[in-house]
């Protein structure tokens, strides 16, 4: 475990404009920070850094937190990792004091998972080493896989056995929860349990901390499944991660391009040739986060290399829309029948790929001659491809570039350039929420609005609290906190009044205590932002929400009334306590608020 007062030494020494700027290229922008957000595409900043309150928030994709989230986020590290990598920057020292044998058993599932997957990849990898391994590592030299490729991507084999793995595991007291959770074992319903995989190629997933979250299998005949990989676990998302990401980024970082592939051999075959940005997808389409995750490598540029039949091809099509959303530039390169990137490369050589590479299509007209092969340019036809065209081209944010591809695809289907725009454009167009304003902020002259819904009112409580201090006293007395039923935004509320440190320092508060990130999101974006705020406003928000929760009392007498109608005796004398205990609380409160009020004075005109 690592000691609090080393966490507050490690925030209180690291700047977050100086680590943000290592991945944003940020501008001032009065008394904060702005440049484009890393954790979504987008072309206008919506990423604001606090250098005051030394916090973050993407008002895009709403990423938030303090500089440990905005690192752990990015490098895809846990939070004592993430300690580490700040404390070595800064040059304080991280120890950790040993552990009792109660937090032992508090350690994350994550870390017990990672810890079970090193040792599962230690024995994948010393036995295709062994007599057992012989013949997957004839098989591995066969298709061409040196033995300094094998080290650097961890290469294993899993013997042809129902308990090797298992054995391993339990050789080094991993609990059974975790083999099983981890993916590595399959749980019977006799209660026994076996290995996933075996008599298989392994492969070691790695993320961005070089930490082994997962594994694919393959076999080496002609068995079903051919591959196999680890199931979704607490540390394993295949629409999260990429196969040899790990090894492509220097590769990325250097070229700014990214070849997405679709095979582990792939991936292998063309590292192994000299071209190393290269990584592959999991049996899962491309997503987005998928380009995210290339993206924050370098990459601008990004070659789909799919295998020339109609899946491959397919694969490529379902990619086109996540570029369109994540505004980047992509192609995508088809290899001559008969070949994938791996056949390709060692018969043809790094060169020819690459220069087929250089004139690999834009996915756009990509898109667009794939739809023409699929539907021909009868009348009929043609209608179909501009309705297949209609949501990519209006994806597109770029009234210029849209035109443009318009353009060539009333050429390639022979239609009057005209009608192929009135027909992409006909119907409703994007629409945009305009924001909502806060009724607590000075509102530039506009009448305060009112919020009917009470969840409103409990939003609007906690942005207040969040950012104004000077109101915490009031709410304490009034009792705020026994009226909330969100409980995440009660949660806030409840920590925003236990807090009594200085202003300056309450959103540490809270980015320190919130235990999900959702809440600690939402506290970087109120927290953000600087308004003027009205301590009279303050006031008459809570009085609100009081007296809407207070008309619960108008609702039990109705219903007292409808029980006795009925006759519902029983019923009648449960709500009679109810109400009398209901009318208790709220003389109690009232008396508190009056006493506050007249406590509180000229200070409530003020403004703050």
């Amino acid at each position: 475990m690592i000691p609090e007062e080393v966490i507050s030494d490690i925030k209180h020494a690291t700047d977050i404009v100086q680590v943000v700027s290592e991945t944003v290229q940020l501008k001032k922008t009065g008394s904060n920070f702005a440049g484009l957000c890393p954790f979504h595409s987008e072309k206008t900043p919506s990423f604001t850094v606090s250098p005051t309150k030394q916090i973050y928030y993407c008002f895009g994709c709403g990423a938030g937190g303090s500089v440990f989230n905005f690192v752990m986020k990015r490098d895809g590290l846990s939070f004592p990792e993430t300690v580490r990598s700040l404390g070595s920057r800064c040059g304080i020292e991280v120890p950790e004091r040993p552990m009792s044998d109660e937090e032992k058993e508090k350690i994350g599932v994550r870390e017990k998972i990672f810890l079970a997957n090193r040792l599962a990849v230690d024995f994948f990898s010393q036995t295709l080493k062994g007599a057992s391994g012989a013949g997957a590592l004839a098989y591995l030299r066969n298709r061409g896989i040196t033995d300094e490729t094998m080290e650097k991507f961890g290469l294993g084999y899993a013997p042809d056995a129902w308990d090797a793995v298992s054995g391993c595991l339990s050789s080094h007291r991993v609990p059974v929860d975790i083999a099983v959770g981890s993916g590595l074992l399959i749980a019977k319903e006799t209660g026994r349990y076996y290995d996933r995989f075996r008599n298989r190629i392994v492969f070691p997933i790695f993320d961005t901390a070089m930490q082994v979250s997962g594994f694919g299998g393959r076999v080496m005949d002609d068995a079903l499944p051919k591959y196999l990989n680890s199931p979704e676990t607490p540390v394993y998302h295949k629409a999260r991660s990429l196969y040899g990401l790990h090894a492509a980024r220097e590769g990325i970082r250097q070229s700014g391009t990214a070849f997405v592939v679709e095979g582990y051999f792939d991936v292998l075959a063309l590292f192994q040739n000299g071209i190393t940005q290269v990584a592959a997808t999991l049996g899962t389409a491309l997503t987005r986060d998928h380009v995210r995750l290339l993206s924050r490598c370098g990459a601008e540029r990004f070659v789909l290399v799919f295998d020339s039949d109609g899946a491959g091809i397919r694969a490529a099509l379902r990619s086109v829309p996540v570029f369109q959303k994540e505004y980047m530039t992509a192609k995508v390169l088809v290899l001559p029948t008969g070949h994938d990137p791996d056949s390709f490369v060692r018969e043809s050589g790094p060169e020819a790929f690459l220069a087929l590479a250089d004139k690999a299509m834009d996915l756009l007209e990509f898109l667009m001659d794939a739809a023409i092969r699929r539907h021909g340019l009868s009348v009929e036809g043609r209608l179909k491809v501009l309705a297949d065209m209609k949501e990519p081209l209006l994806a597109m944010e770029d009234r210029v570039a849209r035109s443009l591809y318009i353009r060539i695809l009333a050429e390639k289907v022979g239609i009057d350039e005209e009608a192929v725009s009135e027909k992409i454009h006909r119907g409703p167009g994007p629409t945009s929420r305009p924001p909502v304003a806060e009724p607590w902020q000075e509102a530039s002259g506009k009448p305060l609005g009112r919020l009917k819904e009470e969840n409103s009112l409990e939003y609007q409580i906690v942005s207040m609290l969040v950012r104004y201090a000077g109101i915490h006293a009031y709410c304490r007395e009034v009792g705020i906190t026994d009226y909330f039923e969100e409980p995440g935004l009660k949660e806030i509320c409840s920590l925003a009044l236990a807090y009594d440190g200085p202003p300056e320092a309450m959103t540490d508060w809270f980015l320190m205590n919130l235990r999900e990130e959702g809440q600690r999101e939402l506290v970087a974006r109120l927290a953000i932002d600087e308004f003027p705020v009205i301590h009279q406003r303050c006031v008459a928000l809570i009085d609100q929400y009081v007296r809407n929760r207070n008309r619960l009392g108008d609702d039990l007498s109705k219903r007292i009334r409808d029980a006795e109608a009925r006759g519902d005796h029983e019923l009648l004398l449960a709500l009679l306590e109810e109400k009398r205990r209901f009318s208790q609380d709220l003389k109690r409160r009232q008396h508190e608020a009056r006493k506050v009020k007249h406590q509180s004075g000229v200070a409530g005109g003020k403004t703050i």
